[in-house]
């Protein structure tokens, strides 16, 4: 394999001669070797958004000539594209605050607009450090493509929540006449309607929901401009003015400002906005595990609802179907938990001027958003759009229960009520069997899912 030399700080490095990447990126690339995990391709979007826009604010404040400027522009929407992908294969574990996230794409666009402008990979007549990094740091462009990424992946992910929310209320209003038992610590309680228990899943999720639109906003103050420690050393006083203005076009979003000290030293947004997704997941599990309850059996469990069938159930007993959708689903609300765990505990490390825990950070929290969205779409389109009740075994259920016993306690008293159902308990008898004729009007079905007195 042909080979070029490169020299930098620590020496000189042997780089394959058909390369984008250049000397830090053969050194990050063959020292992080820990697992087969890649940051998204939002990210990537977001950290070439962010060199694009450096390029063309630091061309129109006369730093930078027009011509590479461009050619940095044109291979940074190369990179978008994908051209180079296979020379940003680094692992998320890696140097703090993501230096080799930076550096690397700094040589991808360096090589690339040296051969736009005639010159040859390695040559650096536009330079990685000189030029495409002109008036930025690692410690300011990470956290700000974090922020980027972060906004492009909430997009889709409360889109889907939203059509999830749906499905949920239309289910809801089919099931609004279907009465069944209510469960209070897993035991019979007073009547509810299997569109209750839908209409308050919806509802729950709209205001997980809610909490997130809340706090997403705030990824879009931006500290890029900050550079090594928030000073600004090294950029011209209205960089980061142009930078926001550059970057809100290209996000189709109106950006702001966010002290940028504060951006090199706090990852207290992603905490927030990892809390919220973390509060999504905790609906969804409570969610998933009502929903298998629901169909557990068919014949030694509750039985009240059929989910559409996915799979067979199991490799050893034929015909058993289990309730896949909502175990992947609960998986997925797990593991979400478990990276709000990391971020949280990543945003109380660093020092000082730097919190260097971002390649963490940023990959968990773009993980959290990719599983969530692709598992609430999952349980919308494999599971919730096909459930059907089992209207008549929730009648059955409900005539043997005990549950509509409550309703006659403001007239009869609680005393003798409980007396009447130990009665129906010790003689196996059916409680409405035991309630006088005069007494029936309070035990109509329709009035005991809503106030009645």
């Amino acid at each position: 394999m042909k080979t070029r030399k490169e020299t930098d700080a620590l020496g000189t490095v042997k780089v394959p001669a058909n390369s984008y990447g250049g000397s830090f990126y053969e050194r990050a690339h063959s020292t992080f070797k820990i697992s087969s995990l890649r940051i998204p391709h939002s990210f990537k979007v977001a950290l070439a958004w962010i060199k694009m826009s450096a390029a063309e604010v630091n061309a129109d404040l006369g730093h930078l000539p027009k011509n590479m400027a461009k050619a940095i522009q044109t291979a940074g929407q190369e990179f978008i594209d994908g051209k180079f992908d296979e020379y940003y294969d680094l692992d998320v574990y890696q140097a703090g605050a993501g230096t080799p996230f930076n550096m690397t794409l700094n040589e991808i666009l360096a090589n690339r607009a040296t051969e736009l402008l005639g010159g040859k990979k390695g040559e650096y007549k536009v330079h990685p450090n000189n030029h495409v990094n002109m008036a930025q740091s690692s410690n300011d462009t990470i956290p700000t493509a974090i922020r980027l990424a972060a906004l492009l992946e909430l997009l889709p992910l409360m889109q889907n929540a939203e059509d999830l929310v749906k499905a949920f209320e239309k289910k809801a209003k089919k099931f609004e006449k279907m009465i069944k038992v209510g469960r209070t610590h897993l035991q019979d309680a007073v009547p509810v309607t299997l569109g209750q228990e839908f209409e308050a899943y919806a509802s729950a999720l709209e205001r997980a929901m809610d909490r997130l639109d809340f706090a997403a906003p705030e990824l879009g103050d931006l500290g890029i401009g900050g550079t090594a420690t928030g000073s600004g050393l090294n950029t011209h006083p209205k960089f980061s003015e142009k930078m926001v203005k550059s970057l809100s076009k290209r996000m189709k979003l109106q950006l702001g400002f966010m002290n940028p000290f504060e951006n090199s030293h706090s990852l207290g947004v992603f905490v927030s906005v990892s809390g919220c997704l973390r509060a999504l997941s905790i609906e969804l599990l409570r969610i998933c595990s009502d929903l298998r309850l629901m169909v557990s059996g068919p014949e030694a469990g509750f039985n009240e609802i059929h989910l559409p069938e996915v799979e067979p159930g199991s490799s050893i007993m034929p015909g058993k179907v289990n309730p896949s959708v909502l175990e992947c689903v609960s998986m997925i609300a797990v593991q979400v938990q478990a990276l709000d765990q990391a971020i949280a505990f990543s945003a109380t490390q660093g020092q000082l001027e730097l919190n260097w825990y971002t390649p963490l950070v940023g990959w968990d929290l773009l993980h959290q958003i990719q599983i969530l969205s692709n598992g609430m779409t999952l349980l919308r389109k494999d599971c919730v759009e096909g459930i059907e009740a089992n209207e008549a075994h929730m009648k059955e259920v409900l005539g043997r229960s005990f549950a509509m016993a409550t309703a006659l306690a403001p007239h009869l008293g609680y005393h003798a009520v409980a007396e009447m159902v130990n009665t129906a308990k010790r003689t196996k008898t059916p409680f409405v069997k035991l309630v006088k004729k005069e007494h029936e009007k309070y035990l109509k079905l329709d009035e005991l899912t809503r106030p009645n007195l």
